[in-house]
């Protein structure tokens, strides 16, 4: 979902993780009671949820998901709140985003797409901002489907008037919002996979950007909706987004919008998990774990990741983290060794990043400073849940002369099976880096010297990983993390002991 930017102003952001009711991540099975996710939607839809529960386009997501199970009266409040603003007012739904009636209505089609707006009321859209709009749509269509290989939105039948996608402008941004995409109705045979429409504010006055630059990022990420929609409606929530806002990038790279996002994700945050799903807008952060793995594997790795998340009769059907990890696989790398060198890359990300240059390095967790005094770091222990990272930053003092060393031993206390990854990267006063990997036994415990010299070294930052891709109760456990269950890992503490020698 596309919300009011920037972070600096009242943001309307995503759902938290623990919603009573609310539908699993990669809900197969639809959690119940459904009512609360009603509720949930109605509020984020007319702008009246609290800021952590307004990702329009995932509660959306989450009614269609949750409408087979709901009783007749719940599945004429599903369908109120999945209908078009074409759509005639439901009374089961007064916040549905109608039209207001007999509002004038007009519309403009390209190849692909068609754009619905009236020309009164108090969604009036001008005729020049719909022409706009559709240019602008047709574009992201075109860098998606057409260049990027993207599986195209299902067509929608004669709903909008043919089976070309649907665009509706309507003020949304009076809610708090640039737009959202909606999964109306189930691609026939198929459970997981839905036909789509968008609606996308029918000015973006008002907005941070100009109003094409807002256009042109909005479209692009909903759009991106709307073609995982017809992949996987199910899927974990927190890639569905960092990969709509990696798209961004795709196809609106000039804009660079989704910067904004990269303090609140791993770039910023290092510690919060990955596959965070809530309300700290993480999981829009971390477009950059995305980034990393098209700059290490290709544009096109993405999709081919998305190809097995495809949720067609036959196709793979994985889930986030383990599509991943299964596309490595077949570039011989560990799910554990990339993400290791992700976080590194966070460290230095002007080294790392096409773009890197802008973007402000992650922070260390704790630093220490030996001298010929104090030469010992003493028994320091870090945490890291899963999928997120910790470190140690070691500076040489006063008295570290000569040809030392610096001795670093680990204790990972979860073992080998938990993957952990401890790295130490040696920073030198005239700007190089040097790395290094710490190799950890079955037991979860290694060392290793390193230079240490204070005329030479400007200091020492180690880099403990947790990337534990084990998780238990998938499903059936009913959260917001990957493949919806359980990490196993969390528990995952570094113990370090350095030493001058």
């Amino acid at each position: 979902m596309r919300r009011l930017v920037t972070l600096v102003l009242a943001t309307a952001v995503p759902l938290t993780l623990a919603l009573p009711g609310a539908v699993a991540a990669d809900p197969r099975k639809p959690a119940a009671p459904a009512a609360p996710v009603i509720a949930q939607a109605r509020a984020a839809l007319d702008g009246t949820a609290k800021e952590a529960d307004r990702d329009v386009t995932m509660a959306m997501r989450d009614v269609f998901l949750a409408r087979p199970d709901l009783s007749p009266a719940g599945k004429r409040q599903a369908d109120a709140l999945l209908g078009r603003p074409t759509d005639s007012e439901s009374p089961d739904n007064p916040n549905t985003t109608t039209y207001q009636a007999n509002a004038p209505r007009a519309q403009v089609c390209g190849p692909h797409v068609c754009v619905t707006y009236v020309t009164a009321s108090a969604d009036v859209s001008s005729a020049a901002w719909a022409a706009q709009t559709l240019q602008v749509m047709e574009a992201s269509w075109t860098r998606e489907v057409d260049q990027m290989g993207y599986r195209a939105p299902a067509a929608d039948g004669a709903a909008g008037g043919d089976g070309r996608f649907d665009v509706y402008l309507a003020d949304v941004s009076s809610q708090g919002y640039y737009g959202f995409c909606v999964p109306e109705a189930p691609v026939a045979g198929q459970k997981y996979l839905a036909q789509a429409y968008c609606i996308l504010d029918n000015d973006m006055l008002g907005f941070p950007m100009d109003p094409v630059s807002s256009l042109r990022v909005t479209a692009a990420h909903e759009f991106f909706h709307a073609i995982q929609f017809n992949l996987d409606a199910a899927e974990d929530k927190w890639w569905m987004e960092a990969t709509a806002t990696w798209i961004e990038e795709q196809v609106a790279g000039d804009v660079n919008d989704n910067r904004q996002y990269l303090p609140v994700g791993q770039l910023g945050k290092p510690g919060v998990p990955l596959d965070t799903y809530d309300g700290s807008l993480a999981m829009y952060g971390n477009w950059i774990f995305i980034q990393r793995l098209s700059q290490a594997y290709g544009v096109d790795a993405i999709r081919q990741i998305w190809s097995r998340l495809d949720a067609a009769t036959g196709a793979p059907d994985e889930s986030s983290i383990k599509a991943v990890s299964a596309f490595l696989k077949t570039k011989k790398t560990r799910f554990a060794d990339f993400y290791s060198t992700f976080v590194e890359a966070n460290l230095i990300p002007q080294k790392k990043y096409a773009e890197g240059a802008a973007y402000k390095a992650a922070p260390v967790a704790s630093k220490v400073t030996l001298t010929g005094k104090k030469r010992k770091t003493g028994a320091k222990k870090l945490a890291a849940p899963h999928l997120s990272s910790t470190s140690l930053r070691i500076k040489p003092g006063k008295g570290i002369n000569g040809k030392r060393k610096l001795l670093i031993s680990v204790d990972a206390t979860r073992g080998k099976k938990a993957s952990p990854v401890a790295r130490a990267l040696v920073f030198t006063k005239k700007g190089a880096v040097s790395k290094t990997t710490i190799k950890l036994n079955k037991l979860g415990k290694g060392s290793k010297l390193v230079k240490f010299n204070r005329g030479k070294v400007k200091y020492v930052v180690l880099l403990l990983s947790n990337a534990s891709t084990r998780y238990k109760n998938c499903v059936t456990a009913n959260t917001n993390w990957a493949c919806g269950g359980k990490p196993k890992d969390d528990k995952q503490k570094f113990i370090v002991n350095a030493s001058v020698r």
